[in-house]
């Protein structure tokens, strides 16, 4: 020790003698066979060179009897170890070549192992020959498609006969309006259901119970075919269903507060009851997508071959008549959602009304041609300039003006401030518009200039229709028959002026006149001299 030349260490000005002596007794290596209460001067080597060698000795003896992969060493620095002073011992670090593995090497191995494992996968499945699916599966999954959709559609019957039509019978019944206006909504729903949820569904629940033995489901769709009359009786009825739908709706509070009441539960939802009452007219198309579909996998030699195409000529005859109701109902459809974007905005749910285009658009202000977000509705028969509303649910947009499209004009303008516009000119309001772009500004206003031409023509065919009439004086009406103009002269009726829809306005002719009028008009009866004095429907009584 007198022989060891001395080294001056700096320590710590934040370290005590009692924390020095801490770390120089936690950074010696202990013998585990030593005893815990040894003597200080027991731990301190005599001297740094001897030290170090001692530790490569039990770090050497203690490697022997490990097999983990890493086993850090601690290396001391061999300068902080002259004269036995172990101030420095703090500095250490761990040194790659005193390990049997470099620090975390089994972690980089494991994390090189993950990234191999997705590629290793790969290599498996594609050894493995992919299993395309069946014959036998994909006929199975049509069926069991045809049962799904059987069992909503089952729901929806349920609601419409147990929910609607039994809460406006209850309601009718307290005389609170007439009980025949019901059951004419509804026509023969009650039947549908019936048959729908007593005996189909559960022949299609139990075959598919046991389909590993009787893989077929044409036998069961024949069950269908002689029920099919009720659907045509459906979709006959459902044009006036729905004209009396919303003229009892407008006319009754009490009508309307119970649709109203029902529409707000979870059950429906969120649609209106003309939603529902589509799901008749719809369902009959659906089994014959389905079936078609079936066919398309079904073998020609199968045994359910011959029913299942028997099935399908039926009830693709009848599908057109519901195609044909489906086509006039989708445009009322879209009226109903803009009806409650603009907060049940009145004559908006008119069959007549069809959408032609719609889309925001900049609206220029008279005095400072500042711009405007507004949102335009154009009809076939006017045109729904409207302020957007701030709002998740419910009403979205405001009407500011309603211009009608007899009497309109759209001209193309020019302004160097603000490109792409154009003027709306109505009776009732002039409006400078701004369009997005070239392209959309082109587009706006060939719908514009289309939809004008369009109803020209119409009036044009209206008013040709009123000089090839016969005139006929008040003394000669109902002396003798008129000849009546044929439905596809006009567009409009003749008396009123509206136009004429399959859904809700139908042409009607007065038999004393022979005019094309729409049922409103028609709805007033008196006897005619030509017919024996029989009650006839005439317009020119009310006149």
């Amino acid at each position: 020790r007198e022989g060891a030349p001395l080294k001056q260490v700096s320590i710590s000005p934040n370290s005590s003698p009692a924390h020095k002596n801490y770390q120089r007794q936690t950074e010696q290596p202990t013998d585990s066979g030593s005893p815990a209460n040894s003597p200080r001067h027991a731990l301190k080597p005599p001297n740094g060179v001897l030290a170090q060698k001692k530790r490569e000795q039990d770090r050497n003896r203690d490697m022997d009897g490990i097999t983990h992969d890493t086993v850090p060493v601690v290396r001391t620095d061999r300068q902080g170890l002259l004269n036995g002073d172990a101030g420095d011992v703090a500095k250490r670090e761990i040194m790659d070549e005193d390990c049997v593995d470099p620090p975390h090497a089994h972690i980089e191995r494991a994390k090189e192992e993950e990234r191999k494992a997705p590629e290793q996968r790969e290599v498996v499945m594609n050894s493995i020959p992919e299993q395309k699916e069946t014959n036998e599966q994909k006929l199975y999954k049509i069926a069991n498609e045809l049962l799904q959709t059987e069992k909503a559609y089952v729901t929806r019957l349920n609601l419409l006969d147990q929910v609607f039509y039994a809460k406006l019978l209850e309601e009718a019944r307290k005389d609170a309006f007439p009980m025949d206006v019901v059951k004419n909504i509804f026509s023969n729903i009650s039947s549908i259901n019936t048959f729908h949820s007593q005996f189909l569904l559960p022949d299609l629940e139990k075959r598919m119970g046991e389909w590993t033995s009787t893989p077929r489901i044409g036998d069961i769709l024949q069950k269908l075919t002689p029920f099919l009359k009720m659907y045509a009786e459906y979709v006959r009825n459902f044009d006036h269903a729905m004209d009396l739908l919303k003229q009892w709706t407008d006319r009754s509070p009490p009508f309307k507060a119970i649709i109203l009441e029902i529409q707000s539960q979870e059950v429906c939802g969120s649609l209106t009851l003309q939603h529902h009452m589509l799901e008749p007219v719809q369902r009959v198309p659906r089994y014959e997508m389905l079936l078609k579909d079936y066919l398309k996998k079904l073998p020609q030699d199968h045994i359910d071959r011959r029913d299942a195409e028997k099935s399908l000529e039926i009830i693709a005859m009848a599908a057109t008549h519901s195609n044909s109701a489906i086509r006039k109902t989708e445009n009322l459809k879209k009226l109903l959602e803009i009806y409650e974007m603009l907060g049940e905005e009145e004559d908006v749910v008119n069959p007549s009304n069809e959408l032609i285009k719609e889309g925001h658009i900049l609206k220029l202000a008279a005095r400072n041609t500042s711009a405007m977000d507004r949102y335009l509705f154009l009809f076939n028969n006017m045109l729904l300039y409207c302020v957007p509303k701030f709002s998740l649910v419910g009403q979205k947009f405001t009407v500011r003006t309603r211009i009608g499209i007899d009497g309109m004009k759209v001209t193309e303008t020019y302004n160097e401030d603000y490109p792409h516009t154009f003027q709306v000119s109505g009776k009732e309001r002039t409006l400078e518009l701004q369009a997005s772009s070239e392209q959309d500004k082109e587009s706006w206003i060939k719908a514009f200039q289309e939809t004008i031409h369009i109803y020209l023509q119409k009036n044009e065919t209206f008013k040709s229709a009123f000089k090839d009439v016969e005139e006929v004086t008040i003394s000669e009406l109902g002396k003798r028959a008129p000849r009546w103009i044929r439905d596809n002269e006009v567009t409009m009726c003749m008396r009123c002026k509206e136009a004429f829809n399959a859904l809700m306005r139908r042409r009607h002719h007065c038999r004393a006149c022979g005019y094309v009028v729409c049922g409103k008009c028609s709805d007033y009866k008196a006897p005619l001299e030509y017919d024996g004095n029989r009650m006839n429907k005439d317009l020119h009584r009310k006149q």
